[in-house]
């Protein structure tokens, strides 16, 4: 007996240490508690609250789950654990949960509130709305389904009904945490810089600067605006409370990149990579400075631990693949721009650089292949033709090569690369240009 007396006060203590913030103390007071006792559903139901305010979403789950295992029934429970699988894309089971939520009581708002969030990561928007509007018969006045639906118009580049929606959350719940913050990317989405930092300055007054994204927010739109004195102190700001944060580390590296301080710059991103080394674009932004400085090697293993951790990211893989042509570090270059192309098979840029990639490493057909698919997307893309054009000379199909030439001098006979073109095909000079015209014009009846 006086064992689950002493569990009942543990639990009384957590939730004290839970309303004052010591959420790792309460989580070890609550699973001290239930290791004396461990049939109290309530218990575990804690236990996960406090695990989430942790973000420790995996032991979060574990926890809802065994909570729902003992009391089939607490649709709160089973709709924590639907918010939590849903935090680590667990979607499919996340829908399953929310659905057991829906059988047990129709009426129950917060199912089909949380359930928009599921279809907007999924990318269903158009169930996302749906759910949104079953939301709403049952309550018309949620703040949550509004910055909920919100986040799925902003993915749809909706910003202004977007903003319509935060606006409205923000008009039931004044300090809604995210809702200034949301508003300003949609106005930094559209270019309108200006409104968009007075909405994270509002976030900021809101929390009282204790938002480490909203103080990230601040510092990385100042630094786009070019007002690097006042974004540095903000994320300067972020490594008081949080002295090993990467993000802030990152962007004070950029800061010293613009400066033109490369010592001080590598020093940001080594200790961006050290505290995360997954950290995307700092291995990027250090072969960047290693190649400035003729460092090769350590050039070539920044970039190849940035290529192994990007694969889903263009801006990054252009850069890479750009970087690496300029290394003359060509096979990784070709497998950077590969990757690009995959990802967006009608980007005529990225077919392109692949191409030339190809021509480099003396892969003419394959090379051809990428060329070809390019000019299909933009006609008028003259340094492709130009490309492909001495590809066709050099394998010999001359009649191909002069044909592309032909085009690329209709499209724009004084673009300089049609100029070098008309040299490297033997059109050089005034004579050269007379006689090019001539058989564009024959060609051309």
């Amino acid at each position: 007996m006086s064992e689950w007396m002493d569990a009942d006060s543990r639990v009384e203590r957590a939730h004290d240490l839970y309303c004052k913030g010591r959420w790792v103390e309460a989580a070890a007071e609550l699973r001290a508690a239930i290791s004396s006792n461990p049939y109290n559903p309530s218990w575990h139901f804690n236990l996960g609250l406090t695990l989430e305010a942790l973000d420790d979403f995996k032991g979060a789950i574990r926890a809802f789950s065994e909570n729902v295992r003992l009391d089939p029934n607490d649709i709160e429970g089973l709709c924590r654990l639907g918010v939590n699988l849903g935090r680590l894309g667990k979607f499919d089971l996340a829908l399953k949960t929310f659905q057991r939520v829906q059988k047990l009581d129709p009426n129950y708002e917060p199912g089909y509130c949380n359930r928009i969030i599921i279809y907007t990561e999924m990318g269903q928007h158009e169930d996302a709305e749906v759910m949104f509007y079953m939301a709403q018969q049952l309550n018309d006045a949620c703040p949550l389904c509004y910055f909920n639906i919100g986040n799925s118009l902003y993915a749809r580049k909706r910003y202004e009904a977007a903003i319509d929606c935060w606006m409205k959350c923000l008009e039931l719940d004044p300090t809604q945490p995210q809702a200034h913050s949301r508003i300003g990317d949609a106005y930094w989405a559209m270019g309108r810089l200006d409104l968009a930092l007075n909405e994270f300055q509002m976030e900021l007054d809101i929390c009282e600067s204790d938002d480490i994204d909203a103080l990230l927010d601040m510092g990385e739109l100042l630094t786009e605006m070019n007002r690097t004195d006042e974004a540095e102190h903000y994320f300067l700001t972020v490594l008081k409370k949080e002295p090993e944060n990467a993000d802030a580390h990152f962007f004070l590296g950029e800061i010293a990149e613009k400066r033109g301080d490369a010592d001080a710059a590598a020093y940001r991103y080594r200790k961006t990579l050290k505290k995360d080394s997954k950290f995307k674009g700092a291995n990027l932004r250090l072969g960047r400075l290693a190649m400035h400085t003729d460092q090769r090697r350590t050039a070539l293993t920044h970039l190849k631990a940035e290529l192994d951790l990007n694969d889903d990211n263009p801006q990054l893989l252009q850069e890479i693949g750009e970087l690496l042509i300029e290394g003359k570090m060509v096979e990784l270059a070709y497998h950077a721009f590969a990757r690009l192309a995959a990802l967006l098979p009608n980007d005529a840029n990225a077919l392109h650089n692949l191409a030339v990639c190809c021509f480099m490493l003396n892969r003419m057909e394959e090379g051809i292949v990428h060329c070809r698919k390019s000019i299909r997307i933009c006609g008028w893309y003259i340094l492709a033709i130009y490309n492909l054009a001495l590809a066709y000379k050099c394998l010999g199909r001359n009649k191909r090569a002069l044909a592309l030439t032909i085009k690329a001098f209709r499209l724009s006979p004084k673009d300089p690369n049609v100029i070098m073109l008309r040299k490297r095909m033997g059109f050089g000079g005034w004579f050269g240009y007379l006689k090019l015209a001539l058989i564009a014009a024959k060609h051309g009846r």
